[in-house]
Protein backbone atom coordinates (compact mmCIF):
# COMPACT_ATOMS: atom_id res chain seq x y z
CA UNK A 1 0.00 0.00 0.00
CA UNK A 2 1.36 3.38 -1.02
CA UNK A 3 1.70 6.25 1.46
CA UNK A 4 1.91 9.88 0.37
CA UNK A 5 2.71 12.86 2.54
CA UNK A 6 0.58 16.00 2.30
CA UNK A 7 2.49 19.03 1.10
CA UNK A 8 2.31 22.50 2.67
CA UNK A 9 -0.26 23.63 0.12
CA UNK A 10 -2.30 20.43 0.24
CA UNK A 11 -4.07 21.21 3.53
CA UNK A 12 -6.31 24.27 3.81
CA UNK A 13 -7.92 25.34 7.07
CA UNK A 14 -10.98 27.62 7.09
CA UNK A 15 -13.73 28.76 9.41
CA UNK A 16 -17.34 28.80 8.20
CA UNK A 17 -19.72 31.19 9.93
CA UNK A 18 -23.26 29.80 10.00
CA UNK A 19 -26.56 31.26 11.22
CA UNK A 20 -28.93 28.43 12.21
CA UNK A 21 -32.62 29.36 12.47
CA UNK A 22 -34.50 28.67 15.70
CA UNK A 23 -38.25 28.86 16.24
CA UNK A 24 -40.07 28.20 19.51
CA UNK A 25 -43.87 28.07 19.44
CA UNK A 26 -45.91 27.93 22.65
CA UNK A 27 -49.59 27.03 22.89
CA UNK A 28 -51.67 25.71 25.77
CA UNK A 29 -48.63 24.95 27.91
CA UNK A 30 -46.78 23.04 25.17
CA UNK A 31 -43.52 24.14 23.53
CA UNK A 32 -42.58 23.16 19.99
CA UNK A 33 -39.08 23.62 18.57
CA UNK A 34 -38.74 24.13 14.80
CA UNK A 35 -42.19 22.56 14.31
CA UNK A 36 -41.04 19.17 15.59
CA UNK A 37 -43.56 16.75 17.08
CA UNK A 38 -43.04 13.60 19.06
CA UNK A 39 -42.11 10.56 16.95
CA UNK A 40 -43.23 7.14 18.14
CA UNK A 41 -40.79 4.24 18.05
CA UNK A 42 -40.82 0.50 18.42
CA UNK A 43 -40.55 0.58 22.23
CA UNK A 44 -41.74 4.02 23.37
CA UNK A 45 -44.19 6.65 22.14
CA UNK A 46 -41.47 9.32 22.10
CA UNK A 47 -38.22 7.99 20.61
CA UNK A 48 -36.10 10.87 21.95
CA UNK A 49 -37.35 10.36 25.53
CA UNK A 50 -37.47 14.14 25.97
CA UNK A 51 -40.45 16.53 26.00
CA UNK A 52 -41.42 18.47 22.89
CA UNK A 53 -39.57 21.75 22.61
CA UNK A 54 -36.38 20.21 24.00
CA UNK A 55 -33.23 18.96 22.27
CA UNK A 56 -31.02 16.11 23.45
CA UNK A 57 -27.37 17.01 24.02
CA UNK A 58 -25.85 13.66 23.01
CA UNK A 59 -28.80 11.94 21.34
CA UNK A 60 -28.54 8.93 23.66
CA UNK A 61 -31.22 6.46 24.81
CA UNK A 62 -33.18 6.77 21.59
CA UNK A 63 -36.26 4.50 21.54
CA UNK A 64 -35.39 2.88 24.87
CA UNK A 65 -38.00 1.89 27.44
CA UNK A 66 -36.80 3.33 30.76
CA UNK A 67 -39.39 1.28 32.66
CA UNK A 68 -37.52 -1.90 31.70
CA UNK A 69 -34.27 -0.68 33.31
CA UNK A 70 -33.79 -2.53 36.60
CA UNK A 71 -29.98 -2.70 36.73
CA UNK A 72 -28.27 -2.12 40.09
CA UNK A 73 -24.61 -1.12 39.50
CA UNK A 74 -23.56 -1.91 43.09
CA UNK A 75 -24.96 -5.43 42.99
CA UNK A 76 -24.33 -5.85 39.23
CA UNK A 77 -27.78 -7.38 38.79
CA UNK A 78 -30.86 -6.55 36.76
CA UNK A 79 -31.66 -5.57 33.19
CA UNK A 80 -29.68 -2.85 31.39
CA UNK A 81 -32.22 -0.98 29.26
CA UNK A 82 -30.67 2.50 29.07
CA UNK A 83 -27.34 4.25 28.74
CA UNK A 84 -26.12 6.17 31.78
CA UNK A 85 -22.84 7.77 32.94
CA UNK A 86 -21.03 6.34 35.95
CA UNK A 87 -17.92 6.95 38.03
CA UNK A 88 -16.37 4.68 40.62
CA UNK A 89 -15.28 6.64 43.68
CA UNK A 90 -11.55 6.27 44.24
CA UNK A 91 -8.54 8.31 45.39
CA UNK A 92 -8.83 10.66 42.37
CA UNK A 93 -12.10 11.99 43.91
CA UNK A 94 -13.66 12.47 40.48
CA UNK A 95 -17.39 13.07 40.45
CA UNK A 96 -20.21 14.64 38.45
CA UNK A 97 -20.80 18.38 38.60
CA UNK A 98 -24.38 17.70 39.72
CA UNK A 99 -23.19 15.84 42.86
CA UNK A 100 -22.69 18.12 45.86
CA UNK A 101 -19.72 17.72 48.18
CA UNK A 102 -22.04 16.57 50.98
CA UNK A 103 -23.59 13.85 48.85
CA UNK A 104 -20.20 12.83 47.46
CA UNK A 105 -18.81 12.31 50.98
CA UNK A 106 -21.65 9.89 51.71
CA UNK A 107 -20.33 7.47 49.08
CA UNK A 108 -17.76 4.88 50.13
CA UNK A 109 -14.60 4.18 48.12
CA UNK A 110 -15.50 1.65 45.45
CA UNK A 111 -19.14 2.80 45.22
CA UNK A 112 -20.50 3.50 41.74
CA UNK A 113 -21.88 7.02 41.26
CA UNK A 114 -24.35 7.19 38.41
CA UNK A 115 -26.01 9.93 36.36
CA UNK A 116 -28.75 9.90 33.77
CA UNK A 117 -29.23 10.45 30.03
CA UNK A 118 -30.57 12.07 27.97
CA UNK A 119 -29.46 15.56 28.93
CA UNK A 120 -31.88 18.01 27.34
CA UNK A 121 -32.52 21.74 27.21
CA UNK A 122 -35.14 24.25 26.10
CA UNK A 123 -36.11 27.88 26.60
CA UNK A 124 -37.26 28.56 30.17
CA UNK A 125 -39.54 31.40 31.25
CA UNK A 126 -39.35 33.07 34.67
CA UNK A 127 -41.54 35.87 36.03
CA UNK A 128 -40.59 38.39 38.70
CA UNK A 129 -43.22 40.33 40.65
CA UNK A 130 -42.99 43.96 41.70
CA UNK A 131 -40.33 44.65 44.33
CA UNK A 132 -38.89 41.14 43.82
CA UNK A 133 -35.38 42.43 44.57
CA UNK A 134 -36.36 43.18 48.16
CA UNK A 135 -38.60 40.16 48.54
CA UNK A 136 -35.95 37.76 47.23
CA UNK A 137 -32.56 39.46 47.72
CA UNK A 138 -30.59 36.25 47.07
CA UNK A 139 -30.97 33.47 44.54
CA UNK A 140 -32.70 35.62 41.91
CA UNK A 141 -31.65 35.07 38.31
CA UNK A 142 -32.75 38.61 37.51
CA UNK A 143 -30.50 40.15 40.14
CA UNK A 144 -27.63 37.97 38.94
CA UNK A 145 -27.74 39.78 35.58
CA UNK A 146 -27.18 43.23 37.09
CA UNK A 147 -23.49 43.57 36.20
CA UNK A 148 -23.98 41.99 32.79
CA UNK A 149 -26.74 44.41 31.84
CA UNK A 150 -24.82 47.42 33.09
CA UNK A 151 -21.85 46.32 30.98
CA UNK A 152 -23.90 46.81 27.78
CA UNK A 153 -25.05 50.36 28.58
CA UNK A 154 -22.86 51.84 25.80
CA UNK A 155 -25.09 49.99 23.30
CA UNK A 156 -28.31 51.36 24.79
CA UNK A 157 -29.16 53.22 28.01
CA UNK A 158 -32.08 50.81 28.43
CA UNK A 159 -29.59 48.14 29.50
CA UNK A 160 -29.10 50.02 32.78
CA UNK A 161 -30.30 47.80 35.60
CA UNK A 162 -31.39 50.85 37.58
CA UNK A 163 -32.22 54.14 35.87
CA UNK A 164 -34.31 57.20 36.65
CA UNK A 165 -35.61 57.11 33.07
CA UNK A 166 -36.25 53.39 32.54
CA UNK A 167 -36.88 52.15 36.08
CA UNK A 168 -35.20 49.73 38.45
CA UNK A 169 -35.35 46.12 37.32
CA UNK A 170 -35.03 44.96 40.91
CA UNK A 171 -38.39 46.61 41.62
CA UNK A 172 -40.42 46.54 38.39
CA UNK A 173 -42.19 43.48 37.02
CA UNK A 174 -40.01 41.49 34.62
CA UNK A 175 -40.14 38.34 32.55
CA UNK A 176 -36.89 36.51 31.83
CA UNK A 177 -36.45 34.07 28.93
CA UNK A 178 -33.34 31.90 29.26
CA UNK A 179 -32.03 30.40 26.01
CA UNK A 180 -29.41 27.63 26.38
CA UNK A 181 -26.29 28.05 24.24
CA UNK A 182 -26.94 24.74 22.48
CA UNK A 183 -29.48 26.68 20.38
CA UNK A 184 -27.45 29.77 19.48
CA UNK A 185 -23.80 28.64 19.64
CA UNK A 186 -21.43 31.58 20.13
CA UNK A 187 -24.00 34.39 20.18
CA UNK A 188 -27.50 35.32 19.07
CA UNK A 189 -27.33 37.11 15.73
CA UNK A 190 -28.32 40.75 15.93
CA UNK A 191 -31.42 41.87 14.02
CA UNK A 192 -32.76 38.29 13.99
CA UNK A 193 -34.88 38.24 17.17
CA UNK A 194 -38.64 38.47 16.76
CA UNK A 195 -41.41 37.95 19.32
CA UNK A 196 -44.97 37.41 18.07
CA UNK A 197 -48.05 37.46 20.33
CA UNK A 198 -51.19 35.72 19.00
CA UNK A 199 -54.78 35.43 20.20
CA UNK A 200 -56.97 32.87 18.40
CA UNK A 201 -54.40 32.69 15.62
CA UNK A 202 -54.49 36.46 14.96
CA UNK A 203 -51.35 38.52 15.46
CA UNK A 204 -51.85 40.91 18.36
CA UNK A 205 -48.36 42.40 18.49
CA UNK A 206 -44.80 41.76 17.38
CA UNK A 207 -41.48 43.23 18.47
CA UNK A 208 -38.02 42.97 16.91
CA UNK A 209 -34.46 44.11 17.56
CA UNK A 210 -34.52 46.30 14.45
CA UNK A 211 -31.86 48.68 15.80
CA UNK A 212 -29.34 45.86 16.39
CA UNK A 213 -28.62 47.29 19.85
CA UNK A 214 -30.64 44.82 21.93
CA UNK A 215 -33.83 46.91 22.14
CA UNK A 216 -36.99 44.95 21.30
CA UNK A 217 -39.18 47.48 19.52
CA UNK A 218 -42.89 46.83 18.94
CA UNK A 219 -43.20 46.97 15.15
CA UNK A 220 -46.63 45.61 14.23
CA UNK A 221 -49.87 44.20 15.54
CA UNK A 222 -53.56 44.94 15.90
CA UNK A 223 -54.90 48.47 15.69
CA UNK A 224 -55.50 48.43 19.45
CA UNK A 225 -51.98 47.27 20.35
CA UNK A 226 -50.33 49.51 17.76
CA UNK A 227 -52.22 52.53 19.02
CA UNK A 228 -50.80 52.04 22.50
CA UNK A 229 -47.32 50.60 22.14
CA UNK A 230 -46.14 51.01 18.55
CA UNK A 231 -42.45 51.97 18.53
CA UNK A 232 -42.07 51.33 22.27
CA UNK A 233 -39.32 49.15 23.74
CA UNK A 234 -40.73 45.94 25.22
CA UNK A 235 -37.45 44.57 26.54
CA UNK A 236 -33.78 43.85 25.95
CA UNK A 237 -31.75 41.01 24.44
CA UNK A 238 -28.44 39.82 25.90
CA UNK A 239 -26.98 38.37 22.70
CA UNK A 240 -23.85 36.74 24.10
CA UNK A 241 -25.46 35.35 27.25
CA UNK A 242 -28.73 34.10 25.70
CA UNK A 243 -31.26 36.06 27.79
CA UNK A 244 -34.31 38.14 26.88
CA UNK A 245 -35.59 40.55 29.55
CA UNK A 246 -39.16 41.75 28.99
CA UNK A 247 -40.48 44.82 30.82
CA UNK A 248 -43.30 45.98 28.50
CA UNK A 249 -46.33 46.49 30.76
CA UNK A 250 -48.80 48.21 28.40
CA UNK A 251 -51.96 46.45 27.29
CA UNK A 252 -51.93 44.48 24.05
CA UNK A 253 -55.46 43.03 24.18
CA UNK A 254 -58.83 44.64 24.78
CA UNK A 255 -60.26 41.56 26.50
CA UNK A 256 -59.10 39.66 29.57
CA UNK A 257 -57.29 36.33 29.29
CA UNK A 258 -55.64 33.95 31.74
CA UNK A 259 -51.87 33.79 31.27
CA UNK A 260 -51.24 31.88 34.48
CA UNK A 261 -51.95 34.65 36.99
CA UNK A 262 -55.70 35.14 36.63
CA UNK A 263 -57.84 37.03 34.10
CA UNK A 264 -56.16 40.20 32.81
CA UNK A 265 -55.37 42.01 29.60
CA UNK A 266 -52.37 40.65 27.73
CA UNK A 267 -48.99 42.38 28.05
CA UNK A 268 -45.49 41.67 26.85
CA UNK A 269 -44.84 40.47 30.39
CA UNK A 270 -47.18 37.56 29.54
CA UNK A 271 -45.18 36.52 26.49
CA UNK A 272 -44.25 32.82 26.34
CA UNK A 273 -46.74 31.99 29.12
CA UNK A 274 -46.87 28.23 29.57
CA UNK A 275 -43.38 27.81 28.12
CA UNK A 276 -41.57 25.67 30.72
CA UNK A 277 -42.65 28.00 33.53
CA UNK A 278 -45.19 25.86 35.34
CA UNK A 279 -47.93 28.45 34.73
CA UNK A 280 -51.34 26.78 34.63
CA UNK A 281 -53.90 27.25 33.36
CA UNK A 282 -53.09 29.34 30.29
CA UNK A 283 -55.87 30.30 27.91
CA UNK A 284 -55.73 27.90 24.92
CA UNK A 285 -56.49 30.73 22.47
CA UNK A 286 -53.16 32.43 23.27
CA UNK A 287 -49.98 31.39 21.46
CA UNK A 288 -46.49 32.80 21.22
CA UNK A 289 -43.72 32.58 18.66
CA UNK A 290 -40.05 33.27 19.36
CA UNK A 291 -37.61 33.24 16.43
CA UNK A 292 -33.92 34.06 16.30
CA UNK A 293 -30.71 33.01 14.57
CA UNK A 294 -27.64 31.69 16.30
CA UNK A 295 -24.01 32.08 15.27
CA UNK A 296 -21.85 29.00 14.84
CA UNK A 297 -18.21 28.91 13.81
CA UNK A 298 -17.41 25.63 12.05
CA UNK A 299 -13.75 24.75 11.57
CA UNK A 300 -13.18 23.00 8.24
CA UNK A 301 -10.13 21.24 6.81
CA UNK A 302 -9.75 20.70 3.05
CA UNK A 303 -7.13 18.14 2.03
CA UNK A 304 -5.88 17.60 -1.53
CA UNK A 305 -4.83 14.01 -2.25
CA UNK A 306 -2.97 13.61 -5.56
CA UNK A 307 -2.87 10.49 -7.73
CA UNK A 308 -0.15 11.42 -10.21
CA UNK A 309 0.88 10.09 -13.61
CA UNK A 310 2.21 6.54 -13.49
CA UNK A 311 1.25 6.18 -9.82
CA UNK A 312 -1.27 3.98 -8.02
CA UNK A 313 -1.54 1.57 -10.94
CA UNK A 314 -0.81 -1.56 -8.92
CA UNK A 315 -3.08 -3.22 -6.38
CA UNK A 316 -2.61 -5.87 -3.65
CA UNK A 317 -6.15 -7.04 -4.35
CA UNK A 318 -6.10 -10.73 -5.48
CA UNK A 319 -8.33 -9.87 -8.44
CA UNK A 320 -5.49 -7.76 -9.87
CA UNK A 321 -3.60 -10.92 -10.96
CA UNK A 322 -4.66 -13.62 -13.40
CA UNK A 323 -6.65 -16.55 -12.02
CA UNK A 324 -4.33 -19.23 -13.46
CA UNK A 325 -1.16 -17.75 -11.92
CA UNK A 326 0.86 -20.38 -10.06
CA UNK A 327 2.31 -19.63 -6.66
CA UNK A 328 1.75 -16.80 -4.24
CA UNK A 329 2.06 -13.21 -5.53
CA UNK A 330 4.77 -12.57 -2.93
CA UNK A 331 6.57 -14.04 0.03
CA UNK A 332 7.94 -12.25 3.04
CA UNK A 333 10.03 -13.03 6.05
CA UNK A 334 12.03 -11.32 8.76
CA UNK A 335 14.73 -10.18 6.32
CA UNK A 336 13.14 -9.89 2.87
CA UNK A 337 10.05 -9.29 0.78
CA UNK A 338 10.16 -11.12 -2.59
CA UNK A 339 7.64 -10.78 -5.40
CA UNK A 340 6.85 -13.73 -7.61
CA UNK A 341 8.11 -12.98 -11.13
CA UNK A 342 5.73 -15.57 -12.57
CA UNK A 343 2.65 -13.64 -11.50
CA UNK A 344 0.86 -12.05 -14.45
CA UNK A 345 -1.37 -9.00 -14.17
CA UNK A 346 -4.89 -9.55 -15.35
CA UNK A 347 -5.89 -7.53 -18.38
CA UNK A 348 -9.07 -5.64 -17.38
CA UNK A 349 -9.19 -3.42 -20.47
CA UNK A 350 -12.40 -4.15 -22.34
CA UNK A 351 -12.44 -4.52 -26.12
CA UNK A 352 -15.12 -3.49 -28.60
CA UNK A 353 -14.44 -6.58 -30.73
CA UNK A 354 -15.61 -10.14 -30.17
CA UNK A 355 -13.05 -12.65 -28.91
CA UNK A 356 -10.26 -10.06 -28.98
CA UNK A 357 -8.12 -8.90 -26.08
CA UNK A 358 -7.36 -5.20 -25.96
CA UNK A 359 -3.82 -3.98 -25.41
CA UNK A 360 -2.62 -4.51 -21.86
CA UNK A 361 -2.75 -1.45 -19.63
CA UNK A 362 -2.15 -1.07 -15.97
CA UNK A 363 -5.57 -0.15 -14.65
CA UNK A 364 -6.91 0.21 -11.12
CA UNK A 365 -10.09 1.53 -9.55
CA UNK A 366 -9.79 3.96 -6.66
CA UNK A 367 -12.63 3.43 -4.15
CA UNK A 368 -11.29 4.75 -0.84
CA UNK A 369 -8.70 7.19 0.46
CA UNK A 370 -7.26 6.66 3.94
CA UNK A 371 -5.88 9.46 6.11
CA UNK A 372 -3.08 8.51 8.52
CA UNK A 373 -1.27 10.30 11.30
CA UNK A 374 2.50 10.60 11.61
CA UNK A 375 2.63 7.13 13.19
CA UNK A 376 0.70 5.60 10.28
CA UNK A 377 -2.43 5.08 12.35
CA UNK A 378 -5.59 5.23 10.23
CA UNK A 379 -7.68 8.15 11.53
CA UNK A 380 -10.17 8.74 8.68
CA UNK A 381 -11.49 7.11 5.51
CA UNK A 382 -13.02 8.90 2.53
CA UNK A 383 -15.36 6.71 0.45
CA UNK A 384 -15.89 7.74 -3.15
CA UNK A 385 -19.43 7.77 -4.53
CA UNK A 386 -18.28 5.51 -7.38
CA UNK A 387 -14.93 3.88 -8.25
CA UNK A 388 -12.55 6.10 -10.25
CA UNK A 389 -10.74 4.35 -13.11
CA UNK A 390 -7.00 5.09 -12.99
CA UNK A 391 -4.59 4.53 -15.91
CA UNK A 392 -0.90 5.34 -16.00
CA UNK A 393 -1.56 8.35 -18.22
CA UNK A 394 -4.22 9.78 -15.86
CA UNK A 395 -3.68 12.05 -12.89
CA UNK A 396 -6.33 13.06 -10.36
CA UNK A 397 -6.60 15.35 -7.38
CA UNK A 398 -9.18 14.42 -4.76
CA UNK A 399 -10.49 17.17 -2.49
CA UNK A 400 -11.44 15.88 0.97
CA UNK A 401 -13.38 18.19 3.27
CA UNK A 402 -13.86 17.63 6.99
CA UNK A 403 -16.10 19.72 9.26
CA UNK A 404 -15.00 19.76 12.89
Amino acid sequence: MAFYKFGKKDILRNVVKAYPNNTFFVNDGHVYYNNRNEISGAHVDNVQNIPTGFVSLYGLNVDRAFADHTYDPDADTGVKAKIYPFITKDSSLNSFATISTTNFNQFQYGDVITGSYPLSASVVRETFVSNHGNLFPTGSHMLALKNTMNYYQPLSPRYAFSSSFFGDKAIQECTLLSIPSIFYGSTIRKNSVKLSFYISGTLVAACEDINRNGELIQTSGSSYASGIGSGSCAGMVLYNEGFIVLTGSWNLTEENYNFGGGAAKGKWLDFFAGGNDGATPVTPSASFDLTFQGTNYINTIAMHADAGLGELNFSPNPTFTSYNTSGAPSTSGTTAYVQNNAVTIKNTISSSFYDYDAKQKRQTFITKIGIYDEHKNLIAVANLAKPIKKHEDNDYTFRLKLDI
